[in-house]
């Protein structure tokens, strides 16, 4: 579901993925929708989200990649030896960065 928040003046100022206020329900065939991608000055607004959709989506194939393996649908050595270096050299990073915290519940930090 697409959701757009239209200006007074009726021209795409924002849309998101998520429901929000002021926002509305729309589809990409909405020819107001259509008329904005078509539109050569939203270019560089347009590749910049797409930019952030291809980086937002590599994290979801490596949580699909984990999913399978964790079924046991698939193992992590059918994966080409690239992909499984570039999947273990980004867990390490990020379990690098991470900080140990330790959660008393999901609403309070322990120092």
């Amino acid at each position: 579901m697409l959701y757009v928040k239209w200006g007074a003046d009726g021209t795409l100022e924002d849309f998101s993925f998520v429901s929000r206020p002021g926002y509305e329900s729309t589809t990409l065939s909405d020819p107001r929708v259509q008329a904005w991608l078509k539109n050569e000055a939203n270019q560089h607004k347009i590749d910049a989200v797409l930019e952030q959709m291809d980086l937002e989506m590599v994290r979801v194939v490596e949580d699909l990649i984990d999913i399978l393996i964790d079924k046991g649908l698939i193992l992590f050595t059918d994966l080409p030896e690239v992909v499984q270096n570039k999947i273990l050299f980004k867990r390490s990073l990020r379990s690098s960065l991470q900080p140990s915290l330790l959660y008393e519940s999901d609403d309070e930090l322990l120092l």
